[in-house]
């Protein structure tokens, strides 16, 4: 197997197990960007990218924007501090 078909079947299995929605409107009130996410969760803004990636947290795609939605990151912060 070459490396070009790793990458497709990397890239294949991202795409598989991302939950991503595409939105027409967002509101700074209700969405961050990957950034500011890490910021709130206090993780590196990478770690949040693999997070979307993995499909553990949901993509809203705004235009070029990639976000999480506030809410979603509140649930998941206040769920992660119990363990």
């Amino acid at each position: 197997m070459g490396q070009v078909d790793i990458l497709y079947m990397i890239e294949y299995h991202v795409a598989m197990t991302a939950k991503i929605k595409r939105i027409n409107v967002a509101s700074t009130d209700d969405f961050f960007t990957a950034e500011e996410a890490g910021d709130f969760l206090e993780i590196r803004p990478a770690v949040v990218r693999n997070y979307l990636a993995e499909g553990k947290l949901t993509t809203y795609k705004f235009k070029s924007l990639t976000l999480v939605k506030i809410e979603e990151l509140m649930e998941w912060k206040s769920t992660r501090g119990r363990r």
